[in-house]
């Protein structure tokens, strides 16, 4: 459970934010350091998002006093409830 809101908080966007740091390196061509490892650091990103898009977010709590959807027409034609 804990990896499914690690992913779904932290790892998920953390691989967003590798894969567009990649393409900012890429793009600058001041820092040849950046320059030489964006493909590295794109290809890390785009590995990491693949991986979290596969783990299946956390599972929601069911609220039971929940009633769900409720139609209109039939409260009204049962008169809201009301005797």
């Amino acid at each position: 459970m804990i990896r499914r809101e690690f992913n779904q908080k932290y790892f998920g966007p953390g691989s967003i934010t590798l894969m567009i740091a990649g393409i900012l390196f890429l793009c600058q061509p001041w820092i040849s350091f950046l320059h030489a490892w964006s493909v590295l650091v794109m290809l890390i990103g785009l590995i990491g998002f693949n991986i979290s898009v596969h783990i299946p977010p956390p599972e929601q709590l069911v609220d039971e006093d929940d009633t769900g959807p409720v139609s209109i027409s039939k409260t009204v034609a049962a008169g809201g409830g009301h005797d």
